[in-house]
């Protein structure tokens, strides 16, 4: 839930964000997003009860969370203590360091902390949301490094995320490109749930307007790419990266376009939220991330040829065959220039592909899953 906290602290950061076409790696990636996956954590937080700091609730999803990254293989595990009105609360703050700029990192966050009731939407959405990326992101190189912080404290007036910024962003002068807040999205039971709501900032200090005025259009552009979602553009408010803001960092967020009626009340349960629409915004919020870091394909990690799979006719006309079907994979064409002239995701199972649009001659196939790399010569003619 969102509550209002203002400084006015001037630093000066930005992002360099383009243009958005689908990345055809970004898509594999997020195609590995499972329903059932986001929907038993959701179940899983909401069964732990009211979160509020300090009860045994409370600590026992912390745990919970952290014992999630420590499964996915996560090393850098640390908890920040937090007082929230005489109640010891925790930060968790892990860090996956990026290959190019280990020292710049991309922040996303969800506070875990509820009030009055299980916190299904507010914010459970947000930190399934975490949870599920961190799982697909584990093993995928970054330039930048990322940090997955689930803030305590949220509730009674953004402390926990107060206390980092104030703690161990500015003290060790974090060089923080972007953050990426993910609060209640869980959307409404019954109701279309078609809009996913990017934030930015509009408040003082203006420095960093621009830069997350930037973050915010690219994410808006992306998330149409990757989901089923439409976006709109609204201002950043009251929740987890107001405190990042006032000190200066680039800030954009998520917010459900339809507001839930139930939070902080017994009634805010995943019965009366849409799992369809958390669904599409963990898939958007992955490509997001993805795009922020600059994820990288390891190629060099692909040892595995399947050496039945053939493909016909060569030379080939217009359409050429696979002796199999093959799904979840990236079928890349490359000319004798070196050039990438064809490029698609193959999410479905799929036996053949229409190379009628290429020039007449020789190309190199790639066809290129997690564990898979298959290399061809084929002559079009």
């Amino acid at each position: 839930m969102k509550y209002i906290l203002l400084q006015l602290t001037i630093f000066i950061t930005s992002i360099s964000v383009n243009a958005q076409t689908l990345n055809p790696f970004y898509q594999s990636v997020v195609a590995q997003v499972k329903f059932d996956s986001v929907q038993q954590k959701l179940q899983k937080f909401q069964d732990f009860g009211i979160k509020t700091v300090g009860s045994p609730a409370h600590n026992n999803a912390f745990d919970w969370l952290k014992s999630y990254y420590k499964n996915y293989g996560y090393t850098t595990i640390e908890q920040q203590s937090v007082n929230v009105s005489g109640n010891i609360g925790y930060n968790l703050i892990v860090t996956k360091i990026g290959k190019k700029y280990p020292d710049e990192f991309i922040i996303i966050d969800g506070h875990y902390d509820t009030l009055n009731g299980p916190g299904a939407n507010d914010n459970g959405s947000g930190t399934v949301t975490l949870l599920e990326i961190a799982r697909l992101i584990a093993n995928i190189e970054t330039d930048y490094s990322i940090k997955f912080i689930h803030f305590t404290g949220e509730e009674r007036g953004l402390i926990g995320s107060q206390e980092y910024v104030n703690k161990i962003a500015v003290p060790n002068n974090l060089k923080i490109k972007a953050v990426l807040n993910i609060d209640e999205v869980g959307g409404v039971k019954n109701k279309a749930n078609t809009t996913i709501v990017c934030e930015q900032d509009e408040s003082n200090p203006i420095s960093n307007n621009a830069a997350s005025s930037e973050l915010t259009a690219t994410m808006a552009n992306i998330l149409p790419l990757y989901t089923s979602l439409k976006t709109e553009i609204s201002n950043a408010y009251s929740s987890d990266y107001m405190p990042f803001q006032a000190v200066g960092y680039p800030i954009t967020g998520l917010f459900e376009k339809n507001e839930t009626p139930y939070a902080h009340t017994i009634n805010d349960v995943i019965d009366n939220l849409d799992l369809n629409y958390l669904f599409e915004v963990v898939k958007g919020s992955l490509a997001t991330l993805l795009h922020f870091s600059e994820a990288k394909q390891q190629l060099n990690t692909v040892d595995i040829k399947n050496e039945t799979l053939k493909l016909y006719p060569n030379p080939v006309k217009d359409m050429v065959y696979f002796s199999e079907p093959i799904t979840n994979t990236t079928i890349e064409i490359i000319n004798q220039n070196g050039q990438i002239v064809f490029s698609e995701y193959l999410s479905t199972p799929t036996s053949q592909i229409n190379l009628k649009q290429l020039q007449k001659g020789l190309y190199h196939v790639i066809l290129k899953s997690n564990t898979i790399q298959n290399q061809y010569k084929i002559i079009k003619k």
